[in-house]
């Protein structure tokens, strides 16, 4: 069964539950030790308190908030609304304007119990702009974290990857400035949807070739357009194959030889960017 709004909606009765599905998923700890090294449970929520984690050790008996060391800490958003606000970010329906009509649970299924003591209940159950803003922007700096640290190779024998490089700019909303012009290499794998998005420093073949060895497999068909940057992969373990882009942008003889598949994602990747911040 496919997941949607309803049906996440539906699986989170309680906090409780919210909290369980995030330990399973590594999100929130499973289990934890105080500074001495001892065990610590976690106690239940009881009148408004949200869950700690506890050492009952006489010598000991420290606590910890539940949130502290996740991506959590420093919020006082309720579990339920940011598991959904995550799949709502994840499915692009996370502009601010959109989450506060939406992310608006009914207090008889929410319940007071479920909000922490620290909440400003006068506000109500919304997810305000701020919040949907800064929910936003720790999302962003937790997925580029990943991506750096698990870099996606992609390719290899029998398949076929598009590259290309682009000057990406945008202009800063009601300055006329324009932020720092960046060249960005891509690259997207026709056969699975894979791709890559790298900051380049210049076009040359000094800094495409090592780029192109770090994120295509050997063996690939790679294909890009007639940039002098790409001369020396013909060298390299890849099939290379060009399109002149001043002529055509499908090869007249070799309807297979484009690079529309990279171009078509890369214009997705910009209309969003120039999307409202908020």
């Amino acid at each position: 069964m496919s997941t949607n709004i309803f049906s996440l909606y539906n699986r989170f009765e309680d906090e409780g539950s919210a909290i369980r599905f995030l330990q399973q998923k590594g999100i929130l700890h499973q289990e934890r030790l105080c500074a001495k090294g001892h065990p610590m449970t976690l106690s239940r929520e009881s009148r408004g308190h949200p869950p700690r984690w506890r050492c009952h050790k006489a010598e000991c008996r420290t606590d910890v908030p539940l949130r502290r060391g996740t991506i959590f800490e420093g919020s006082n958003t309720d579990f339920r609304k940011i598991i959904m606000f995550i799949y709502l970010w994840s499915n692009d329906f996370e502009t601010s304007k959109f989450c506060s009509k939406e992310l608006v649970l009914p207090e008889a299924v929410l319940g007071r119990r479920s909000l922490p003591r620290t909440a400003d209940r006068s506000a109500g159950t919304e997810l305000d702009k701020k919040c949907a803003v800064a929910w936003r922007k720790r999302l962003r700096d937790v997925a580029a974290e990943s991506v750096l640290s698990h870099p996606c190779v992609i390719g290899g024998p029998g398949h076929i990857v598009e590259v290309d490089e682009t000057l990406f700019s945008k202009r800063k909303s009601h300055t006329g400035r324009k932020y720092p012009r960046q060249w960005v290499f891509w690259g997207v794998c026709r056969e699975t949807g894979e791709s890559f998005l790298v900051p380049l420093a210049d076009r040359s073949s000094r800094m495409l070739i090592p780029l192109i060895r770090q994120y295509i497999r050997p063996g690939t068909t790679v294909i890009s357009d007639c940039w002098g940057g790409y001369r020396r992969l013909s060298r390299e373990d890849y099939t290379h194959l060009r399109v002149n882009h001043s002529i055509n942008f499908v090869h007249p003889d070799y309807p297979e030889v484009h690079t529309q598949s990279v171009e078509s994602l890369w214009a997705q990747v910009k209309r969003r960017n120039t999307g409202p911040a908020g």
